[in-house]
């Protein structure tokens, strides 16, 4: 029994031993004791001023590390920013030579007083954007003046501006405001008149121009006070080689191809289907940038009216390709009318310099020998047939064949197979002879059809010609000053 009591208080006298090794291993650090003088009978609720009248002056600075994406379609914006908080708590003061020469401490943020700052444009999904919930330290001076600086990652709403999209500037607000506390209770004010930019990371799609701050009194409805904000404007410049190479330049190139496609030969079955092959690819680019540009219908981007001109321009040449086609295909029998003549030789083809054919001067005159020869073929059948017969005897029943020998004369062409050197011949019946008339006048006739059927479509293949070079240049034109109006609309 006295074994056991003297066992009993041998342990007790160590436990009480451990307490007083653990309690005087901090009971003289002066860090310990400043802790407990500050925040004994501390309310972290209370405003750190003693005149309850007034305002709880905060200064607020943001430094900008990273533009993480502008979401054009969603008009979001993300980024990481540094906040910087300072304001003067007096009730967190202390004499540095009472506590060993200690000038600053670091204590847990939900020991103090904090301003109710939050970001009034957030959109994070499942956050309020509330900055006063941060966990990183607070920083208490000796002088009462705390210092807070926390890293985070916000979502904003960025109202996005497309109208000379990809060449735009975006001006996306960052609004920091309290969210209880009007101005009267909390002075928000801008430590710097623009944001920190030394640590910020380069974006491979946006460039950062620059970040103004500015302070705000705004009064709302709800309240008889007014609250005070400071906006911080991230101006970015969108890079646009990338849109350059991938979107504009393959856009130039189908149109220069559609313009160069009027080189082809009109003869050539594949021209329409180039023209058509270019159309279906601007078709693709224009659901490429569809897929780039947010949806609205405020206003049409730069680009897509750029690219709307060139797939009109397409369209349109596919349409005169489809033109000259014919013309070129026209049906020989058909003679050009006499406007068009005139159009293609006495005015665009001088202007072109394009050369006609020598032989249209031959189809006028073979056209007027045709007009007159069906206008009097009636009457010269027997003139015909005593040209042909020449000197004609009945007695004898023979005739003399004397040949016609002027120029040009259509008879020529046939008696070439009549020896020249026979004078008089077996003449037959004169009806026969009327036959034979007949039949040589369907000869000539067809000879004369088929060589102005050549001619007219020798006619229309140069009015072809005549008029891709036409066209060739037209929508040169046309499109070069589509592309210098798009670059000269470019801000």
């Amino acid at each position: 029994m006295r074994l056991g009591t003297l066992y009993l208080g041998l342990l007790v006298l160590i436990l009480d031993f451990e307490t007083a090794s653990a309690q005087g291993s901090h009971v003289d650090d002066f860090e310990h004791r400043l802790m407990k003088d500050l925040f004994d009978g501390y309310n972290k609720d209370s405003r750190p001023v003693f005149n309850k009248s007034k305002a709880v002056n905060v200064e607020l600075d943001v430094a900008y590390s990273q533009l993480v994406d502008l979401d054009g379609k969603n008009q979001i914006l993300s980024s990481k920013i540094w906040i910087r908080q300072i304001w003067r708590n007096p009730f967190l003061s202390w004499k540095p030579e009472n506590y060993s020469g200690i000038t600053a401490i670091n204590v847990d943020p939900k020991l103090v007083w904090k301003p109710d700052l939050v970001l009034y444009n957030n959109i994070g999904i499942g956050q309020t954007g509330a900055i006063y919930n941060y966990d990183t330290k607070v920083v208490l001076n000796h002088n009462g003046t705390n210092y807070w600086y926390a890293p985070t990652e916000i979502k904003s709403i960025c109202k996005i501006d497309i109208t000379f999209f990809p060449f735009d500037e975006q001006k996306c607000p960052l609004v920091f405001g309290s969210w209880t506390y009007t101005g009267n209770y909390l002075n928000l004010t801008k430590k710097n008149d623009s944001a920190d930019l030394g640590k910020y990371t380069i974006s491979g799609e946006w460039e950062l121009i620059a970040m103004p701050a500015k302070r705000n009194v705004v009064k709302y409805s709800c309240c008889p006070h007014p609250y005070i904000d400071v906006t911080y404007h991230i101006i970015v410049r969108r890079k646009v080689l990338f849109y350059m190479a991938n979107l504009i330049l393959p856009c130039v190139v189908l149109a220069l191809l559609t313009v160069f496609s009027f080189y082809l030969p009109p003869e050539s079955g594949e021209r329409v289907s180039l023209v058509i092959t270019i159309l279906l690819g601007l078709t693709v680019f224009m659901l490429v940038f569809t897929e780039n540009v947010p949806r609205t219908s405020e206003v049409i981007p730069l680009i897509v009216k750029y690219s709307f001109t060139v797939l009109c321009e397409v369209s349109l040449s596919l349409l005169i390709t489809c033109f000259v086609v014919r013309v070129y295909h026209k049906n020989p029998s058909r003679p050009m009318p006499l406007w068009y003549r005139y159009l293609t030789y006495k005015i665009m083809a001088p202007v072109l310099r394009m050369q006609s054919f020598s032989s249209v001067r031959q189809d006028k005159q073979l056209r007027k020998q045709y007009k007159e020869r069906k206008k009097n073929s009636h009457h010269n059948s027997n003139g015909f047939v005593g040209k042909l017969l020449g000197s004609y005897s009945k007695e004898s029943g023979c005739c003399k064949l004397e040949l016609g020998t002027k120029s040009g004369d259509e008879l020529d062409e046939v008696s070439s197979a009549i020896s020249r050197n026979s004078d008089t011949l077996k003449c037959p019946s004169f009806e026969r002879l009327e036959d034979i008339s007949g039949s040589l006048h369907t000869i000539l006739d067809h000879l004369s059809d088929t060589k102005r059927n050549e001619f007219n479509k020798m006619d229309w293949h140069f009015s072809a010609r005549v008029l891709d070079a036409f066209f060739f240049w037209a929508l040169l034109i046309v499109f070069t000053v589509s592309t210098v109006i798009f670059y000269f609309s470019i801000p």
